[in-house]
């Protein structure tokens, strides 16, 4: 009996460090046991930007996939690995829903990136299928394309082989002619160029209202987006050195990490702050 238990007991405590491992791996891909079902990882991030070995690749590859994600929910956070091949990128979104939908708009695992494409997983989703990244498809060379021929050492310096020309005597001939006097035609008038068309300015996102048998959620956010849609307006009235600082005290104010207790309010109010992304851009304040 007592050798018994003592396996049980080392089983036990083999189980609890497999667990402590697979905790630290979710902390270290960028996630943690409250919010883990918020969390992605892209393979392939050099296919969307070549040039992993550069080492202010990370940055520039931050830049490019951020854009690209928000479509699906506010980012949190992207963290790059550097000094790997093949680094693999981990994605925090604010609500588990948008890390879901990232997962329904790939097919079977492969997420369309402009021309190109990554793979994605949710390493810790309750879908068994999406745990993990499917296997990397044969990328074919292109129709007409041949590998490149490898010159012998002989060969790399040899000078060119110029194609023997055959000289037309008909062309030496013209070639030999005075050139032709063309008398010259009136100057045409000067033409004014019509003015640069701006484009126009695109709407600026309305609040959403609550109607009286709302919930108390829904009333919260009503008011909170009409504080913002306020601040928006009064935005372009300050000065522009200002206005950038405005802007950012608007979205920190409303960011879901600094409204731990409402996080799912401050998550709604902050999808309307992004939604001005737009309006924004129009007015030199992306």
């Amino acid at each position: 009996m007592s050798g018994k238990g003592a396996r049980k007991g080392s089983a036990a405590l083999a189980a609890a460090r497999a667990a402590a491992v697979v905790a630290k791996a979710a902390i270290a891909r960028g996630g943690d046991s409250a919010r883990s079902d918020c969390l992605i990882e892209i393979a392939d991030a050099e296919q969307v930007l070549p040039g992993a070995n550069d080492s202010a690749w990370a940055s520039k590859v931050k830049v490019a996939i951020q854009p690209i994600m928000r479509r699906f929910g506010p980012v949190l956070d992207v963290r790059v690995p550097t000094g790997e091949k093949r680094p693999i990128v981990s994605i925090r979104f604010a609500n588990p829903k948008a890390a879901e939908a990232v997962m329904v708009a790939a097919s079977q695992g492969f997420l369309a990136v402009g021309e190109s494409e990554v793979r994605v997983c949710q390493p810790l989703s309750k879908e068994a299928v999406w745990r993990s990244f499917p296997p990397a498809r044969q990328r074919p060379n292109p129709a007409g394309e041949s590998k490149k021929k490898k010159l012998r050492p002989n060969e790399r310096f040899a000078p060119p082989r110029m194609p023997r020309v055959e000289v037309d005597e008909a062309d030496e001939a013209a070639k030999n002619e005075p050139p032709k006097v063309e008398a010259a035609e009136d100057p045409q008038p000067p033409t004014i160029q019509p003015p640069v068309q701006l484009p126009p300015e695109p709407p600026r996102p309305s609040p959403s209202t609550a109607s009286a048998d709302a919930s108390q959620e829904d009333r919260e956010v009503a008011a909170g987006e009409a504080e913002v849609a306020k601040a928006m307006a009064a935005l372009l009235e300050q000065p522009f050195s200002k206005q950038k600082k405005v802007l950012k005290s608007i979205r920190l104010q409303w960011h879901p990490d600094k409204n731990p207790d409402q996080s799912s309010i401050a998550t709604r109010v902050f999808q309307f702050v992004q939604a001005h992304d737009h309006w924004l851009a129009h007015h030199g304040l992306s």
